[in-house]
């Protein structure tokens, strides 16, 4: 029978500070406190607080028919835990249901896994341990920042015990049928699943067509378009970001329609049913295996998997230096310091450097101070220089 693997992502970064030359060598503080709880307030009551309502609501409506996964940022649990326990509360209810399955991804929602595979490793297992203690649940399956996957990537996952990992970008790697389940080449136990990159961009966007874009379709019409296309064992994963949701289209033009349209009309049919990614994976024996050398994402556009957040040499330069501070960084042996730099790895950091203006997955722009991309690189690398140097035991110095 067909099924959907509907998961969704939610994650917030820390809001940078405007950060001059001046500034460096005076202040050791790169973030603005006040703006991150705005933002977080924000996103609360707009967002998480009415989207965990409504999964729990179908959950309880449907018995168990419905399911879903649920993909949450170490580094926004860690606010959670500070600023809006009733957030992190309509979670711990999801997961008592048993109906809801909590993956793992990097902490600080970082693009580790292309610069540092132990950054990438200690990352990932600190966002595991976190959600075990806050949710109760061990993640099985593994979502990368933007759902960036590669056989390297699949190979770290089978090595820290994952059963399952996430992957977009299936469009550029020939052959993927989205609709069944892979074993990425070099492994022998991990499963991959590809999200339907175009169809989870379609439901989406399904507002915008309410306010004058044709070419999007309502919740409804794609559910009754799967109804009637899929008859067999397929499976349509639906990768998507809970801003998707409830920020980027305000709940009040219907943007939950989606959380009661698509299960709704599916599970009238009694041959549609709706699976967490392990339940997909123990369900559906691999197609076959699938190699995959260099880089996919959700993101892709073209040559470079990684465009959105490292497509000009501004994005490529402050990665790299970023990341260049690695070693320094562990040797403070510094928790704080470390914290720090982990901080400043969140991908939005380098997105906010894109000029080309792209969006699929991306956060919404009112999020930060910066008026342009280029004042978004300069005011980050203020903010490397000053930390350099106070790795080196430096104060006071510009270079």
């Amino acid at each position: 029978m067909p099924s959907v693997v509907l998961c969704l992502h939610a994650h917030l970064p820390l809001q940078l500070k405007k950060f001059s030359f001046f500034d460096i060598g005076h202040s050791p503080d790169y973030f603005d406190g006040e703006e991150s709880r705005r933002v977080l307030g924000r996103m609360a009551k707009d967002c998480y607080l009415p989207i965990n309502a409504a999964l729990l609501k179908l959950i309880r409506r449907y018995r168990g028919r419905f399911k879903v996964s649920c993909s949450v940022s170490g580094m926004l649990l860690e606010q959670l835990e500070e600023e809006q326990k009733a957030v992190l509360t309509s979670f711990r209810r999801l997961a008592d249901t048993g109906h809801v399955e909590f993956l793992s991804e990097p902490y600080h929602h970082s693009l580790a896994s292309l610069f540092s595979e132990n950054e990438f490793r200690e990352q990932v297992a600190l966002q595991r341990r976190k959600v075990r203690t806050l949710l109760g649940k061990m993640p099985r399956t593994l979502r990368n920042t933007g759902l960036l996957y590669g056989n390297d990537v699949a190979r770290i996952a089978e090595s820290m015990g994952f059963r399952v990992i996430l992957a977009g970008g299936a469009g550029r790697v020939a052959g993927c049928d989205t609709t069944s389940t892979w074993r990425p080449a070099g492994c022998r136990k991990l499963t991959v699943l590809f999200g339907h990159d175009r169809l989870a961009g379609e439901l989406a966007l399904r507002d915008a067509g309410d306010a004058g874009n044709g070419q999007a379709l309502r919740a409804g019409e794609c559910a009754r378009r799967l109804a009637a296309g899929y008859q067999g064992e397929e499976m349509i994963n639906l990768f998507a970001d809970y801003g998707n949701f409830g920020e980027h289209y305000r709940n009040e033009t219907g943007t939950l329609d989606f959380l009661e349209a698509v299960p709704a009309i599916l599970l009238k049919h009694r041959n549609w049913r709706f699976l967490t990614p392990s339940d997909a994976a123990a369900d559906h024996e691999p197609a076959d295996k699938i190699d995959v050398p260099g880089h996919i994402s959700r993101a892709d556009t073209g040559k470079d998997s990684s465009m959105a957040w490292l497509g000009n040499h501004m994005q490529k330069d402050a990665a790299r230096s970023l990341y260049a501070l690695e070693a320094k960084a562990r040797e403070t042996k510094n928790r704080k310091r470390i914290g720090v730099w982990r901080d400043l790895q969140a991908s939005e950091n380098f997105y906010r450097m894109n000029t080309t203006g792209l969006s699929n997955g991306a956060p919404c722009r009112d999020f930060h101070p910066f008026a342009s991309p280029y004042d978004a690189y300069i005011g980050y690398m203020n903010i490397l220089n000053d930390f350099s140097g106070r790795l080196a035991g430096k104060t006071g110095v510009r270079t």
